[in-house]
């Protein structure tokens, strides 16, 4: 009844489509399977209750109208590639998913792609941020960019070198070719630093290829009404934990959760699905035991992780189940929308939701230890 639909609108005006926020009924049928929702939510077994609950969430990132980014591709003697930009690298997998994108555009083995680890910002083309869940889609349009610049220079060089038109050639498998005779054609080692004929006469030069990407038709927030286009994209996903709750002090112990998202197309499903489950241990981690203490100062009485109860090793559930489903935004890099942000937000929900239902009450306040429960349960007896 609920779930986001193209042709609404988002809270702030924004005109909603399958491209920019995906498909929320097939995340939810997905979630409904993974956790085994049709087998019911709430069974009683050996004095335990186990139950189920699913939300689901949606999200866009403020971002600044003008954020982009830039990228540069650099083409080495034996014929591999550098790849240069200021997208910081934090465990996400950024870096990988960019040399990707250059070897798909590229038609490269993507061992081939040398991406430029450390950050530079002198002589690094520009980046807005490492924000947003927008790296994959700012820097991967950038590369994709600059991987296309660089085809254009390739063919142009190697029209020279095979005597044919630039509309003729395609490039591919490390080589640029004639598209009605692929066997006829120069590798890029021959052409990555000019080409140099049998007689010793050189051509063009070193091939560099320069690409820049910045957000379109976003707007600023209006002041007054709070309308506006903050984001690029709205993805939507489902959500889903299972918990094993013992109704005489109310402690419980998370089974299973699910993720399933719609993030456009998934350019690594691995990286992605570890991203999700960082994400689901940071929701499940704060709903359940982090929380800040406060004297009648408002001075925080737990300052440290000694104090602060995260979810501990052995706290955690038993399977996190992640799943996607692909309905490509018409921006992003080969259809990629940004995920990175996305695993941490159903997971509170969906978590009250399961532990509602084993205690058939409401429950809304965070974080669910057992005494919180017992309190709720206990004022409506």
């Amino acid at each position: 009844m609920n779930y986001i639909k193209p042709g609404a609108t988002s809270p702030t005006l924004t005109a909603l489509n399958a491209s920019n926020i995906g498909d929320a009924a097939k995340c939810l049928e997905r979630t409904k399977e993974l956790i085994n929702w049709d087998e019911g939510k709430r069974t009683e077994t050996n004095g335990k209750i186990k139950s189920k609950g699913i939300s689901l969430f949606w999200k866009t990132s403020t971002t600044a109208t003008n954020a982009q980014a830039g990228a540069f591709l650099t083409f080495e003697a034996d014929g591999s590639v550098n790849l240069n930009c200021a997208a910081i690298e934090l465990g996400q997998g950024t870096k990988t998913i960019l040399a990707q994108i250059a070897a798909e555009e590229l038609g490269l083995e993507t061992n081939k792609i040398h991406v430029t680890m450390e950050v530079n910002t002198q002589n690094d083309p520009h980046q807005w941020r490492t924000v947003a869940s927008s790296t994959t889609f700012l820097a991967g349009r950038a590369v994709l960019a600059a991987a296309k610049d660089a085809k254009t220079k390739l063919k142009r060089t190697a029209s020279i070198v095979l005597k044919c038109a630039e509309e003729d050639l395609e490039v591919g498998g490390g080589r640029v070719y004639l598209k009605p005779s692929p066997e006829y054609g120069v590798e890029f080692k021959d052409l990555a630093l000019g080409y140099k004929f049998p007689n010793g006469h050189a051509v063009e030069g070193q091939i560099v290829g320069y690409g820049r990407y910045i957000q379109r038709h976003l707007t600023p927030m209006d002041k007054d009404t709070g309308f506006g286009k903050p984001g690029p994209w709205w993805s939507i996903g489902a959500q889903a934990v299972e918990v094993e709750l013992d109704p005489i002090d109310y402690s419980y112990k998370i089974l299973k959760t699910v993720t399933v998202l719609d993030g456009g197309t998934i350019i690594n499903p691995a990286t992605a699905s570890q991203q999700m489950r960082g994400g689901m241990y940071l929701g499940l981690s704060f709903a359940r035991s982090e929380t800040f203490v406060f004297d009648e100062n408002g001075i925080v009485q737990n300052p440290q992780l000694r104090t602060y109860q995260m979810l501990r090793f052995g706290e955690e559930p038993d399977e996190y189940l992640v799943d996607f489903v692909e309905t490509p935004s018409v921006d992003g890099p080969f259809g990629a929308r940004g995920i990175g942000e996305y695993g941490v937000i159903g997971m509170p929900a969906a978590l009250a939701n399961s532990l509602s239902t084993a205690v058939q009450t409401d429950l809304n306040q965070l974080p669910l230890i057992p005494e919180i429960i017992w309190k709720k349960v206990g004022a409506l007896k």
